[in-house]
């Protein structure tokens, strides 16, 4: 066999995939200084790699991940598999909605930003919020999660947020105005975002949001938002023009994920 040559096109494919698994998701000029490549010849490998399904480029940070094709299963991978769903779905709302989503998972107290069209909407919002903690109980997609989780989870969810005793989720002490605020959430059939807040930027005190709750196996393991800006249009007229679309996205990320876990994935409370 030391006569046959091998194939150095593949050899090279290999390599930028063992970075990816290995090293994360990268840009273009990381994946060069952590390969060796050229960046014309990785810029040929990595459409190769996408065309094959084995790469794709994340919507929000614009970077180079290795797909869930790579991943051994959906339980060990369950953050990849959501994203990489929800990301042509996302795609699709933001084309006709305009405004930007986001797609959160819940965590250790705090909502964590997977994938999210912001860069893609003609519509500025801040970009960053694939780096945030986001708020559980001020935030739309947070409060989707509890209020749509079942009450053993909820609780611990709860008790998480007591926990950590970060100012913004210190309604989590009052088991009554949680109550009627799941509630309220609940019956008007999307979450809301509580008037004022933000994560990092003041000016994100003037963005709204509706939320839905992505499901797996009948626990909501995050949410799916649309956010815009205060100012262009109130709740409920933004609510009837666009909530249909939410819900359909929404219905579309829970049926492309149920065969994809067969059993409910594990995030820390």
């Amino acid at each position: 066999m030391s006569g046959v040559k091998t194939i150095r096109a593949l050899s090279r494919g290999l390599a930028v995939m063992r970075s990816l698994e290995a090293d994360g998701p990268a840009a273009l000029y990381e994946l060069a200084a952590r390969t060796g490549l050229s960046k014309p010849t990785l810029l040929r490998v990595l459409l190769t790699l996408e065309q094959e399904g084995y790469v794709r480029r994340g919507i929000g940070d614009q970077l180079y991940h290795h797909t869930v094709r790579t991943v051994p299963n959906a339980e060990s991978g369950w953050k990849a598999v959501v994203a990489e769903v929800a990301a042509p779905i996302l795609d699709r709302l933001c084309s006709v909605v305009l405004w930007p989503s986001d797609l959160g998972i819940y965590e250790d107290g705090a909502i964590h930003v997977q994938e999210t069209t912001r860069r893609l909407s003609p519509f500025l919002l801040n970009r960053d919020v694939l780096s945030a903690e986001i708020h559980v109980l001020p935030s739309a997609m947070g409060r989707a999660v509890l209020a749509w989780s079942r009450p053993e989870r909820r609780n611990a969810i709860l008790k998480r947020l007591v926990e950590r005793g970060r100012r913004a989720d210190a309604m989590a002490r009052d088991s009554e105005a949680v109550e009627a605020l799941l509630k309220e959430t609940v019956g008007q059939g999307y979450a809301t975002r509580m008037r004022g807040y933000y994560i990092t930027h003041r000016r994100e005190a003037d963005v709204s949001a509706i939320a839905r709750p992505i499901m797996v196996r009948g626990e909501a393991i995050g949410a799916v938002n649309l956010t815009w800006v205060s100012s262009a249009l109130g709740e409920r007229e933004f609510a009837a023009r666009y909530l249909g679309k939410l819900n359909a996205a929404a219905r579309d990320i829970n049926e492309a994920l149920a065969p994809r876990f067969d059993r409910i994935p594990e995030p820390v409370l």
